[in-house]
């Protein structure tokens, strides 16, 4: 009878917590995530009672990390439990240590290689969700380890019941109600020997710190999962509230996230700073406090200036706009060799983009300068002195701009046109004997303009 009793009561709360977060719909497939140890067994089980009365299907999925000599035998292990239970198995292995990048501990590369497999499969599979075996004590120690290491709101959130198609039917049960079911499972779980090792953080926390605040704070473990609950509501507003920020205030332009200035620092700071942290995330870096305070200090600057983010990422300032993932220029953009223009022709300019050069002339009828196209520039070519050198801008540059009344500095002359910093670090000149005749795409010099005197000119043309 004492089996019984467990088991109805764990189960009844699980189904308490499948329909109140409503983890499952009649129909659904459903694979659980299972490695043979404790937590897992009692969720397949459990599942495999819960899932008649709710109307879905269960197949069982077995990652295997690769991490133990023992590890291939636990996939055997997990295979003959999915035949106890008469349902489908597949077991994956993944490559933690090979993939893992820098700066990543093993149990965060073992995490996220997991859930790679576990998106593999639900596309391969079809399933609509993926239950993993969560307990309250999990989602406890979660929100623990966060608030020690800082991770905002987001982070504070811990482990929802449910985020997209992931679910934890054990959200509600505690570990050691969870170690009480498993005396009585047809199988003996499986224990991995470094759940004991406090070396690891979420060890210490679950060994050290959480029996000291309970010997000391009775009862906290059930107000941290309060807590936990809270702030997942509050995280679950303001990701929607940032969410409709996104896609009212935010634009993509080419690899580039844009958002005006204006429109952001509208916002409430709360609303602010996760909208930050989305648009760095979809610029892939992670947004940690540091980097965001950065950001947000960096936003409320005036005039144009980069910020460079994680790896080769950057947030640009420019004429109101913050522009998110926009990578600094390469070396061979940035210093793009300087080329002769001996004569007509076609010549490479950074980006892929091209300058065609061409004679005409009176007899040939000249076509009239089009002042509406900067692509185009139409230069007399008598007064030219070939071959041109076409290059990149040098700092103190000067030119006569068509139809001003003098020289200016190329740099204010950019600057007055609004021309982004990233794009002035693309402009090219065509020079003549040492003057700019043309700074290509924008303008040409008033001392080498076609007049009704010209009898032969140089049309130059930026091809993209």
């Amino acid at each position: 009878m004492r089996w019984e009793k467990e088991r109805f009561h764990v189960i009844q709360r699980v189904l308490r917590a499948v329909r109140r977060w409503k983890m499952f719909s009649p129909g659904d497939l459903v694979v659980a995530a299972v490695s043979g140890g404790v937590d897992s067994l009692v969720l397949l089980d459990v599942l495999a009672h819960v899932a008649p009365r709710e109307g879905v299907s269960l197949r069982v999925l077995h990652v295997d990390h690769g991490l133990r000599p023992e590890s291939s035998g636990e996939a055997e292990y997990v295979k003959g439990a999915a035949r106890h239970y008469g349902l489908p198995f597949r077991s994956v292995r993944v490559e933690v240590q090979a993939s893992r990048p820098k700066g990543l501990s093993p149990e965060e590369a073992a995490r996220e290689a997991r859930y790679r497999a576990f998106e593999e499969e639900l596309a391969a599979s079809g399933a609509r969700r993926l239950a993993t075996g969560h307990t309250a004590d999990d989602r406890v120690e979660t929100l623990l380890l966060r608030l020690f290491t800082g991770a905002g709101p987001r982070g504070l959130a811990g482990i929802p019941p449910v985020r997209g198609p992931y679910v934890r039917p054990l959200c509600l049960i505690w570990r050691e109600e969870v170690e009480r079911y498993a005396r009585f499972l047809p199988l003996a779980p499986l224990e991995d020997p470094t759940n004991r090792d406090t070396r690891l953080p979420r060890n210490r926390v679950r060994h050290v710190v959480l029996p000291f605040l309970e010997e000391h704070f009775p009862g906290v473990r059930k107000v941290l999962l309060r807590e936990a609950e809270a702030l997942g509501e509050v995280w679950e507003w303001l990701e929607e509230r940032a969410r409709e920020a996104e896609a009212e205030g935010v634009r993509q332009e080419g690899g580039n996230l844009e958002v005006s200035s204006s429109y952001l620092f509208a916002l409430p700071p709360p609303l602010r700073r996760e909208l930050v942290a989305r648009l760095v995330r979809r610029s892939g870096a992670e947004p940690d406090y540091h980097l965001l305070e950065d950001i947000l200090r960096f936003s409320e600057g005036g005039g144009s200036a980069s910020l460079d983010l994680a790896g080769d990422l950057r947030v640009t300032r420019e004429y109101g706009r913050l522009i998110f993932g926009a990578a600094p220029p390469g070396k061979e953009e940035r210093g793009f060799p300087e080329v002769d223009v001996p004569g007509e022709g076609e010549y490479p300019l950074p980006g892929g983009r091209r300058l065609r050069v061409e004679l005409v002339s009176r007899t040939g009828g000249m076509p009239s300068p089009r002042e509406d196209n900067p692509r185009v520039a139409l230069l007399d070519a008598d007064r030219l002195d070939f071959p041109l050198r076409l290059r990149r801008t040098r700092p103190g540059d000067r030119f006569h701009p068509l139809g001003a009344p003098g020289t200016r500095k190329l740099q204010d002359f950019l600057v007055d046109l609004k021309v982004p910093r990233r794009e002035r670090e693309r402009v090219a000149v065509l020079e003549s004997g040492g003057e700019i005749a043309w700074v290509v795409g924008y303008r040409p010099d008033e001392r080498f303009k076609v007049t009704p005197r010209t009898e032969r000119a140089l049309r130059c043309e930026l091809l993209e």
